[in-house]
């Protein structure tokens, strides 16, 4: 299940966020809905899930 993670220091007000359960383009899409609701990030990292490559099965038969 996808969720996004914030983790906020209240010290200094520093917010970090971590897409979870979202994997290549549509992470990136989700991250830039987040840049324009809270700013650009002072870092942007990719996680090894983004870089998952999603599987499609191919089935090949026949439509008896």
């Amino acid at each position: 299940m996808p969720e996004i993670e914030f983790t906020i220091d209240t010290e200094t007000g520093k917010c970090e966020t971590q897409i979870n359960g979202i994997q290549g383009s549509a992470c990136e899409k989700t991250a830039q809905q987040l840049r324009q609701v809270l700013g650009a990030p002072t870092t942007d990292r990719k996680t090894a899930e983004f870089h998952i490559k999603s599987q499609t099965r191919r089935r090949v038969g026949s439509n008896e």
